[in-house]
């Protein structure tokens, strides 16, 4: 059985991916490098980044089902 988390966010839920320390993506100047993040979040093909006690949290949305 696999251990998956989720998170909710103005309403809608995402399934957390991976999780990374933000210090991985600072500058020296202490700003978050974007688009070293971006390549990252798109690796993991994620589709939201969201941050939480220190680490960037990469996300999936989920998507609703369909009933027909």
């Amino acid at each position: 059985m696999i251990n998956r988390e989720f998170i909710t966010k103005d309403d809608i839920m995402y399934e957390i991916i991976n999780k990374v320390g933000a210090h991985m993506f600072t500058n020296k100047d202490g700003s978050i490098n974007q688009q070293v993040l971006g390549k990252y979040v798109h690796e993991y093909d994620g589709d939201r980044v969201m941050q939480r006690e220190g680490q960037f949290l990469i996300c999936k949305q989920i998507e609703e089902a369909t009933i027909l």
